[in-house]
C-alpha cells in the first residue's frame, strides 16, 4: 500500500504460497499453487481496498484460468471492491477472423482487455510467454494504474526469456526492470562440501525486502532467521549465496576461514545471471534493484 500511495505503477510480491513441507512436496500440483495464489491474492486485494478505497481487479492470463479462479473462489466478486477478470478475451468474443487466429494460439495483442472501473491490477498465474499480454496493458492505460506482478517467480521467468517459443531477453530490458519489489521474501536453498566432518553441510536463506526498507539477506539458522547483511540494492543471486555461506559457523573449515584456490573450486568462474550483469548495457531502467 505504502508503495501505490508513493506512485510506483510496477510492483513486484513474491513470497512462499504454502509451507515449506508443502512446497517441497512431490504432491503438490501446480493446482494447489495457483489455487493458494488465488486465496492469497484475493486477500491482498482486499486489503488494499479496505485501505485506500481503490477498487482491485485480480487478473488471469485467460479465460480458463479465470473459471478455475472462479470455481475456487465461489464468484468473480470474492470481496468488495475485489473481482476477477482474464487478460486476454475469449475468441468468442473476437471481432476478425484474424482475432480468432491468434486467439486459438493465445496471440495478438487485440485480444488484451483493460477493466475500465479498476484502480489497481494484480497479474496472477502468468507464465513468461504470457507476459508481453501484461506490458501491453501497462502501455495501454494513459493513467498508468498500478500493476502488481503477484508470486510470478519473475527471476525464474527471466531465466527462460530468450529461449526458443519464449519472449526474446528484451523483454528483461525495457519492461521488467521497471518491475520494483515492494515484498520479496525467496528462499534459497544450498549444500557445501568439506574436507573432512560432517563433509556436507546442507544450509538456506533468504532474501527479504518490505518497501521501502532494504534488502536483506537472512541466513535460517533452524529456529529462526538471521540477518547477515542489508543493502540499497538487490543482491545479485551469486552475491547472496555467498554472504550467507560466509557467515555460517562450523569451526575451523568454515567458508570463511578458506583459502582462494578452495574458494575458487567452491564458487566456480562466474555466479550471476544474464540480467543481474547486463553486460551489454542494455537495461532501460534500475526500479527492479532498488
Amino acid at each position: 500500500v505504502a508503495a501505490i500511495e508513493d506512485g510506483q505503477i510496477l510492483m513486484d510480491v513474491e513470497f512462499p504460497p504454502l509451507a515449506a513441507d508443502l512446497m517441497d512436496d512431490p504432491n503438490t500440483s501446480a493446482g494447489d499453487m495457483a489455487g493458494a495464489n488465488t486465496r492469497l491474492a484475493i486477500k491482498y486485494a482486499q486489503g488494499i481496498h479496505t485501505r485506500t478505497g481503490k477498487k482491485v481487479a485480480i487478473l488471469y492470463p485467460d479465460v480458463p484460468e479465470l473459471e478455475r479462479a472462479v470455481e475456487q473462489s465461489g464468484s468473480n466478486n470474492p470481496q468488495p471492491g475485489v473481482s476477477l477478470h482474464s487478460l486476454r478475451a475469449s475468441i468468442a468474443e473476437a471481432e476478425t477472423p484474424q482475432q480468432a487466429f491468434f486467439a486459438l494460439f493465445g496471440k495478438g495483442k487485440e485480444m488484451v482487455r483493460e477493466v475500465p472501473d479498476a484502480d489497481v491490477y494484480v497479474g496472477l498465474t502468468f507464465s513468461a510467454q504470457e507476459l508481453p499480454d501484461v506490458e501491453e496493458l501497462d502501455t495501454r492505460e494513459a493513467s498508468k494504474k498500478p500493476i502488481i506482478l503477484f508470486n510470478l517467480k519473475l527471476d525464474t521467468q527471466r531465466g527462460d526469456l530468450g529461449l526458443p517459443a519464449f519472449p526474446p531477453k528484451d523483454l528483461q530490458w525495457r519492461f521488467l526492470s521497471r518491475a520494483k519489489a515492494v515484498y520479496f521474501l525467496r528462499t534459497r536453498q544450498y549444500t557445501l562440501s568439506l574436507p573432512e566432518p560432517p563433509f556436507v553441510v546442507n544450509y538456506q536463506g533468504a532474501i527479504f525486502r518490505q518497501y521501502p526498507g532494504p534488502f536483506q539477506c537472512l541466513l535460517d539458522t533452524g529456529k529462526a532467521f538471521r540477518p547477515v547483511s542489508t543493502s540499497a540494492r538487490r543482491p545479485a543471486l551469486g552475491e547472496f549465496k555467498e554472504t550467507i555461506t560466509m557467515a555460517l559457523k562450523i569451526g575451523a573449515k568454515s567458508p570463511s576461514n578458506e583459502g582462494k584456490n578452495r574458494k575458487f573450486f567452491r564458487t566456480g568462474v562466474k555466479a550471476i545471471t544474464w540480467w543481474e550483469e547486463d553486460k551489454e548495457g542494455l537495461e532501460e531502467h534500475t526500479e527492479w534493484r532498488e
